[in-house]
């Protein structure tokens, strides 16, 4: 099949690819009290429980609420994110791909591109290792 077939039939299929996410509502996670940093494969690499540098991660998280959409290929995957909790309660999450931030909104799995120096910033909240820097999965 041909990628302009393939174009066509995704356009026409109903579905919301590429269609924005208005509101990811992050302001959910302010609940949280504990923050696991996993792989994508969710290996937990570091929980954080410091209310200040959850708070930080939660305000990263606000900052960067508009630009969300999915990919008219689909969705993106990132090598690490940050799972929010409140208890056992799952609030969410925030992924960090190579240019790209990555969470779960509107119904399914939003990217949006991070400036590099954002990037920088958001990984060493998470305090691990940089899969795509350091080559570590």
């Amino acid at each position: 099949m041909s990628f302009a077939a393939v174009a066509v039939i995704a356009a026409t299929a109903g579905c919301t690819l590429g269609a924005p996410c208005p509101d990811m509502r992050f302001a959910r996670f302010r609940a949280a009290d504990r923050v696991v940093i996993t792989t994508n494969m969710n290996d937990p690499r570091r929980t954080i429980s410091d209310p200040a540098s959850i708070s930080n991660l939660v305000a990263f998280a606000e900052a960067h609420e508009n630009g969300w959409e999915v990919p008219w290929w689909g969705p993106r995957g990132a090598l690490v994110r940050a799972n929010f909790y409140s208890g056992s309660r799952f609030l969410g999450d925030l992924g960090v791909g190579s240019d790209f931030l990555g969470a779960q909104g509107c119904g399914d799995f939003h990217s949006r591109p991070v400036s590099a120096g954002d990037r920088v910033a958001i990984m060493r909240m998470f305090g691990v290792p940089d899969p795509y820097k350091d080559n570590v999965r």
